[in-house]
């Protein structure tokens, strides 16, 4: 038995509706993707027993997220909020959802972004200072260097053929060209001074290698037992 035509123009608007279906589908779930955030974390400084804290949800829930000191924190795929808001869940004694801020800060326009958390104190609950910074490769790649000001006085840094000068709890990002060259490698002079009144005191100097697969951040702060000043770096390796 044949079919008839009119089976057969059945049959076809149903693969036109089967395959239309897919492509929204698709179009949804591609779009859903898209609108991820991407959200890494770096802390300083170093505090004893650090624990995970919790990033507030749009819809009132949290997720765990690390705060490393010495690397960066896995990626966190998240939906876009109003504000990213670091602290500790819990509920009261009506069974309500209860947030306790450590830390906020709004988000800034990008889909990658990295924030930095400043601590107030020797806990995660004595504040938290948030820096969303924008993470794509084309703001913060391989070859650049994210100075941070965590001590009490300006900073002045002299890296390669840039010179910044930094206010206490200011940050800047730089791309210096190298020092010198020897064959395959490159180096970078390094200089950083603090300021003493009217005079740039000299605490730091030293010679970095130069590699553009390499991004880094350097924090300067004071060390709270001997109020030294003191720097730490955190270097992430890129692929090529």
């Amino acid at each position: 038995m044949t079919n008839s035509p009119y089976r057969s123009r059945i049959s076809i608007i149903y693969r036109i509706f089967f395959v239309i279906g897919g492509i929204y589908l698709m179009s949804q779930v591609c779009s859903g993707q898209e609108n991820n955030i991407s959200l890494q974390f770096v802390a300083f400084p170093k505090i004893a027993n650090a624990e995970p804290v919790e990033l507030l949800l749009t819809d009132g829930k949290t997720i765990k997220v690390e705060l490393p000191t010495n690397r960066l924190s896995p990626v966190y795929k998240v939906k876009p909020m109003t504000q990213w808001a670091l602290g500790k869940s819990s509920v009261n004694d009506k069974g309500d959802f209860v947030f306790n801020t450590y830390g906020k800060a709004p988000p800034i326009a990008s889909t990658s972004q990295l924030i930095l958390v400043i601590r107030d104190g020797p806990n995660d609950s004595d504040g938290l200072k948030l820096i969303p910074m924008d993470n794509s490769a084309v703001n913060f790649g391989g070859g650049k260097f994210l100075f941070m000001n965590a001590a009490k006085v300006d900073i002045a840094v002299e890296i390669g053929d840039v010179e910044i000068v930094m206010e206490p709890r200011q940050h800047k990002m730089v791309q210096p060209k190298p020092s010198k060259s020897e064959g395959e490698r490159a180096y970078l002079f390094v200089y950083l001074h603090f300021r003493k009144g009217t005079e740039a005191v000299p605490f730091y100097d030293s010679t970095w290698r130069y590699n553009k697969n390499v991004r880094s951040m350097i924090f300067i702060y004071h060390d709270l037992n001997t109020n030294q000043l003191r720097t730490h770096t955190i270097r992430d390796y890129l692929t090529e």
